[in-house]
């Protein structure tokens, strides 16, 4: 989308947490005896304190759609067929078009992907002849998440094809463009033909010209509850970002996924199964991430997504054939994602938890006490390589870090120079620059790290 950076993968992989609901208030209650008037002023609670105009809430039980609304605090009869950004929750709807190409034998998940599509920044180094479309499924594509956030600026193999688990969006990019160039055809007509229309997908789309049937735009908006102000709305198709749906469609496609996506028994399990490990909570499978051996033997299959006023999330729960999508229109919507997950299923907060943190619920670094001077000394504006802001204020725990398109992260001292966030992994080191008369700041996630530049 122009004028618009996608999101660091500080947050494009990880929700931020809250407090759990208890279960004699929230779940059990629900999943007993559905009373969803009670559930939407719940969630119009949320949007109040969260300033987010509408939220889409989709629930499947059974196999089969049981509730999918639009709701909103401040519209007392909201359009059920507003349209909704799903940021990088287009990764998995890509990647199950890519296994019902897999299904019908027209892609081979293991050939390399190079007779069909070299990126120029790699045409020289000869990793690019292994690549092939598991690597890129698996997030094993050995690229980081998007280039211009690469210290170097270019698409970089940073490891070898199919060897360490980095999430890239990149390596959808790359995969798509192969498609694409394969079969001739735009992956919205692949899509279309394979995806949205068996599984009743009727209003998705992967590219939006930005004025088309605007009215029903759910609009950008950040943490204050503004509209941010975008002068063009349009995209061009993705793999990785930006899919345009209803929340009807998007429960439709979590049914149709629950229910088998209309591939074989083999490759469905194929799709599922673990490639690589995340950590030791989660597992990478083919598009999705996997959560194993939850309660009654159950596993969850999930993904998330974030951008400039968008928060999206897909849980499914295959052997039970449940499922929870939620979409949101502002920047605070991941914490509201989080709370939908935990009020409606007993098993919402293991889930929360273990899809977005490393080690136990209890495992939590313990924060020191600096003094008011030093914290001072970190304040300022720091831009990361895309252009993308981030601003650090400090506050009575320590500091807040702010950057568009999120909600307001409080940062806890673990050391004098590194910052932990209580519920989620990454973390947050300055960094005196050459001068030593200033800092850097890095965001750092596994291999993935953002150095970003004091600019005030």
């Amino acid at each position: 989308m122009k004028n618009r950076n996608i999101i660091s993968l500080l947050i494009v992989c990880f929700f931020f947490g809250c407090k759990p609901a208890t279960k004699t208030e929230t779940s059990s209650d629900i999943e007993s005896s559905p009373n969803f008037e009670a559930f939407e002023e719940k969630v119009q609670q949320w949007q109040s304190a969260l300033n987010i105009p509408y939220t889409g809430v989709g629930i499947i039980e059974n196999g089969e759609v049981q509730y999918a609304s639009v709701i909103s605090a401040s519209d007392s009869i909201p359009r059920q067929d507003m349209l909704f950004n799903l940021a990088s929750v287009t990764k998995v709807i890509f990647g199950t078009t890519v296994m019902k190409l897999f299904d019908q034998e027209q892609l081979d998940l293991d050939a390399p992907l190079h007779p069909y599509h070299i990126d120029d920044d790699v045409k020289d180094d000869p990793r690019h002849l292994q690549l092939t479309a598991r690597d890129v499924l698996s997030q094993r594509s050995g690229f980081v998440n998007w280039r211009w956030n690469h210290p170097t600026g270019k698409l970089t193999f940073d490891f070898d094809p199919g060897t360490t688990w980095n999430y890239s969006g990149e390596g959808m990019e790359y995969l798509r463009l192969a498609i694409e160039k394969k079969f001739e055809t735009g992956i919205q007509t692949i899509a279309d033909s394979l995806l949205f229309q068996p599984a009743n997908m009727k209003d998705t789309n992967h590219a939006w010209d930005g004025k088309t049937q605007f009215e029903r735009f759910s609009g950008f908006y950040d943490t204050e509850g503004k509209l941010h102000e975008l002068e063009d709305h349009s995209f061009t198709a993705q793999a990785a970002d930006d899919v345009m749906c209803t929340i009807a469609d998007l429960d439709h496609f979590g049914r149709y996924v629950v229910q088998g996506a209309g591939l074989s028994e083999k490759n469905f399990q194929t799709m599922v199964t673990a490639q690589t490990p995340i950590n030791d909570n989660q597992d990478q499978a083919l598009a999705w991430r996997l959560i194993q051996n939850l309660p009654d033997g159950e596993y969850a299959i999930h993904h998330g997504g974030n951008d400039i006023g968008v928060a999206t999330l897909i849980v499914l729960l295959p052997k039970s054939k449940r499922g929870i999508v939620v979409v949101t229109n502002g920047d605070g919507g991941l914490v509201l994602c989080n709370n939908v997950v935990r009020e409606l299923w007993s098993e919402g907060a293991e889930i929360i938890h273990r899809a977005y943190r490393a080690g136990s619920i209890e495992d939590v670094p313990k924060a020191i006490v600096l003094t008011p001077e030093i914290l001072e000394g970190y304040v300022g504006v720091y831009e990361q390589p895309s252009g993308r802001k981030v601003t650090i204020a400090q506050s009575e725990n320590g500091l807040l870090m702010k950057m568009p398109g999120v909600p307001n992260f409080q940062l806890f001292p673990e050391k004098k120079t590194l910052f932990f966030l209580k519920d989620f992994d990454p973390k947050i080191e300055f960094l005196k620059t050459q001068s030593e008369d200033n800092f850097s700041l890095k965001i750092i996630e596994g291999e993935n790290t953002i150095l970003c530049k004091k600019i005030q």
